[in-house]
């Protein structure tokens, strides 16, 4: 099917797809028929994405429909054969609501940090490195995140902008609660033992106050809201750190400004910009991806319920 077509089906019956009796599907999203980058080829499919890849003989086992049933039911046709693709992922999308021993870490759990360590206190602040909001957790719970990147307004005030699982606390933070970087999960017992209580960690640690977040939406009685994204922001505080390297990506490189999106041209329908993407984050350090996938359709789990992303990006 060509773009616009693949795109109204899953506008239309992505969620539904998501949640059909005994799915096994984790997301859908729009792709190419063929694996690798998004490309501007006339051939896309809705895809799912499912725990395990099971024959016709499985499905029927084990009472699961198969995708293009599902989407038959649900859409009231059968996809062509190239509609409709199936691609195996590695289980559930969900926030880590606690880091284990298995994850690298340079705290109290120990482990070998990642090449580009972002798990420590950084006089010169800059994307990709570990922050938290403690505030109502410390120190009986240890938590990080990731500060993605910064921002200034128009009267030069700067910003941090994170998830709002991350120094939003999953819409339980309020307005000017603190938060620290590094993450308290990075801290060593040495470190935790100098700052015993909440006071003592922001006298040392604070570098910026939550301004906001965008609430994250969970099923309720009346429907299932949709969501689009998980952010939060917070105000940079006059602290000891240094502000000059907020464009630096931790070690490697700098922003050099707004790339071009990811689009498509309304005339043509056919894909524009390179599907190159780059990220850095605490956990992960440094990586590269490629584009597989728009409109994608999500389930994500939280401590406090699961909640349910349209409109996102596949990487």
């Amino acid at each position: 099917m060509d773009l616009k077509q693949a795109i109204s089906v899953i506008r239309k019956f992505g969620q539904p797809l998501l949640v059909a009796p005994k799915s096994n599907v984790r997301f859908v999203c729009v792709a190419n028929k063929e694996e690798g980058p998004l490309s501007d080829a006339d051939d896309f499919s809705v895809t799912a994405f499912v725990d395990q890849k099971l024959t016709e003989q499985e499905l029927k086992s084990r009472g699961i429909p198969s995708f293009a049933s599902a989407f038959s039911a649900i859409a009231g046709k059968k996809p062509g054969k190239r509609d409709v693709d199936i691609v195996e992922t590695t289980g559930p999308i969900e926030t880590l609501p606690g880091l284990s021993s298995s994850v690298a870490q340079r705290g109290r759990f120990g482990g070998s940090p990642p090449s580009l360590n972002a798990q420590k206190r950084f006089q010169s602040l800059r994307c990709g490195i570990g922050i938290t909001n403690p505030t109502g957790q410390y120190p009986r719970g240890l938590s990080v995140g990731t500060a993605g990147f910064y921002m200034e307004d128009d009267a030069g005030n700067l910003y941090v902008v994170s998830n709002n699982h991350v120094i939003g606390k999953s819409n339980l933070a309020a307005v000017n609660e603190s938060v620290v970087q590094p993450g308290t999960l990075d801290l060593t017992d040495t470190e935790l033992s100098l700052m015993p209580d909440l006071p003592s960690l922001l006298d040392e640690l604070e570098i910026a106050q939550l301004v906001g977040q965008v609430q994250l939406l969970f099923p309720t009685a009346a429907g299932t809201p949709n969501n689009r994204v998980d952010g939060a922001i917070a105000q940079l505080l006059a602290s000891d750190r240094d502000l000059i390297d907020l464009d630096r990506l931790t070690y490697g490189g700098a922003l050099q400004g707004v790339a071009a999106p990811f689009s498509r041209d309304s005339t043509t329908g056919r894909l524009r910009q390179s599907s190159r993407v780059y990220k850095v984050g605490r956990t992960t350090g440094y990586t590269e991806g490629d584009v597989v996938g728009i409109e994608g359709v999500s389930t994500v789990a939280y401590p406090t319920g699961v909640a349910t992303f349209v409109d996102q990006i596949v990487v």
